[in-house]
């Protein structure tokens, strides 16, 4: 009984602290914070043939929680990481936090560039991924177009078994056939909502600025260092419609910026931070000079406030795809996004194979945020409903010119898995099957009475308690408020 009543008290406090992050989101209060499963990474490749070579005993990049706040430096122009988080009041500068699992070691170049492939130059397990930041609020405006959008998150999440929470859900890619090239077709991933993403894509080769440790360029335990280069962007489809110069190329908002790795070795986390200037007048204290006017030259200050003028100016004159993911931009305001804390962000992050694969650069292992796993029907639940989905799909396809086994056998075989997935395929092994069913069958249901009631939460508790494998709700092998979570999801979205 006092294990029982114990358990009792977790899931109290479980709901507490996620009662408390959820206002403090909406309210904004002290900073944005977006939290993450821990434990629930998994390796999902995506390349034909689904065999991209992963260093021995690579163990899948967890994403923990991004905080996104505005910031204020003690000591700006030496160290921008030092300093205190603005509440309530507009902003000149942002502080995002990226918290991983583990060591994470910054990402090397992927000869993207036609040059040098070395994902593990600074270590052999390197980030790579799209953390798209929607800073209206307005999932209507912002993304990319293809090929861009392939490798982001509306993209991708399917591949997790995962559905955002929301209408936005109808624009994620559910299958290979919804990955085409007409924009206007549905469902619409290229439209994810983000004006601005931090990309770790093995575009080019950062470059080290400062490093402690042993000093040996390799990212180790303990380890602290300040890389720079374009790892900040607004979404490129703009290009065409942008008149500033001074990046990669003419039209472009990608300067060089700097990034800080550090890693906890008590914790044993590693903590991406980024600080950026919201305004030019953040974007002179981070110099130390003077404010200047906002111009069109990434050569000189910029802000996140002079790409939002240069979008504002150029958003009447796009026209077709481009003109639906700026529509509503030309009549906003540069100073009314200056609350990082009311911001959303979604990621998508992974690590890339040691052998290059050109048609499939990078190997998934996590998603965020606000997620529903097995929500095949779209409407925010997972339940018997979304069983019934992949029953359905079974008995449609098994055994078709759908089904790359061509026999009819209670399963759908996925062609070219690895590159090709299906959402209904929950666990990820490239087969529609039973296993996929009792993922959302009515879990809550522990003694399988066809009832959610008190019993099934004294056996859940009971089984968590002794670490039965039924209380193994993620089935990973361990036993966290992830269960937890995973349980009460499933109880309140009942039975069918």
């Amino acid at each position: 009984m006092k294990r029982f009543t114990i358990t009792l008290v977790y899931i109290g406090i479980y709901i507490g602290i996620c009662s408390s992050v959820e206002a403090g989101l909406m309210r904004g209060d002290g900073g944005g914070v977006w939290i993450d499963a821990d434990g629930d990474a998994v390796i999902r490749r995506t390349d034909v043939g689904n065999d991209a070579v992963l260093p021995p005993g690579f163990e899948p990049i967890d994403l923990l929680h991004i905080r996104l706040e505005g910031w204020m430096s003690f000591t700006p122009t030496t160290n921008p990481y030092a300093g205190m988080v603005v509440v309530d009041d507009d902003a000149d500068l942002v502080r995002m936090q990226i918290v991983l699992d583990g060591l994470v070691n910054p990402p090397g170049p992927l000869a993207i560039d036609g040059f040098n492939y070395i994902p593990d130059v600074f270590g052999d397990r390197p980030l790579y991924g799209f953390f798209e930041i929607d800073i209206d609020g307005n999932d209507d405006t912002g993304g990319e177009l293809m090929g861009q959008a392939r490798d982001r998150y509306l993209a991708n999440v399917g591949r997790f078994g995962q559905s955002p929470e929301g209408t936005i859900s109808d624009r994620m890619v559910r299958n290979g056939n919804d990955l085409d090239t007409n924009f206007f077709s549905s469902p619409q991933f290229e439209r994810t909502g983000g004006e601005f993403s931090l990309v770790m894509c093995g575009c080019f080769t950062p470059m080290i600025v400062s490093q402690d440790g042993d000093m040996d360029s390799v990212f180790d335990p303990g380890e602290t260092w300040i890389l720079n280069g374009r790892f900040f962007e607004r979404f490129t489809a703009f290009q065409s419609e942008s008149g500033l110069f001074g990046g990669m190329q003419a039209g472009l908002f990608d300067p060089v910026v700097e990034l800080q790795f550090a890693h906890n070795q008590i914790t044993d986390q590693t903590t991406v931070t980024f600080v950026y200037p919201i305004t030019n007048t953040g974007a002179a204290m981070l110099a130390g000079e003077p404010a200047e006017p906002i111009d069109l030259s990434l050569l000189n200050q910029t802000s996140i406030e002079e790409a939002l003028d240069d979008l504002i100016w150029g958003a009447p004159l796009a026209t077709g795809p481009l003109g639906v993911l700026v529509d509503g931009w030309e009549k906003a305001t540069v100073s009314g996004f200056r609350q990082p804390a009311l911001w959303h962000v979604r990621a998508l992050l992974g690590t890339a194979p040691i052998v290059p694969d050109f048609s499939a650069l990078f190997v998934w292992t996590d998603t965020g945020f606000d997620e529903i796993p097995g929500d095949l029907n779209n409407d925010d639940l997972s339940n018997g409903d979304d069983s019934l989905v992949i029953a359905e799909a079974i008995a449609d396809r098994d055994g078709t010119v759908s089904d790359a086994d061509g026999v009819v056998d209670g399963q759908v075989t996925i062609a070219n898995f690895g590159f090709e997935f299906d959402l209904l395929d929950l666990n990820g092994d490239g087969v529609i099957a039973d296993d996929d069913m009792l993922l959302v069958d009515c879990q809550a249901d522990v003694n399988e009475d066809g009832t959610l009631n008190f019993f099934d939460i004294s056996l859940f508790l009971t089984a968590y308690a002794n670490q039965d494998p039924i209380a193994d709700f993620n089935g990973n092998g361990t036993f966290n408020f992830f269960d937890i979570s995973l349980f009460l999801t499933a109880f309140a979205s009942g039975c069918p």
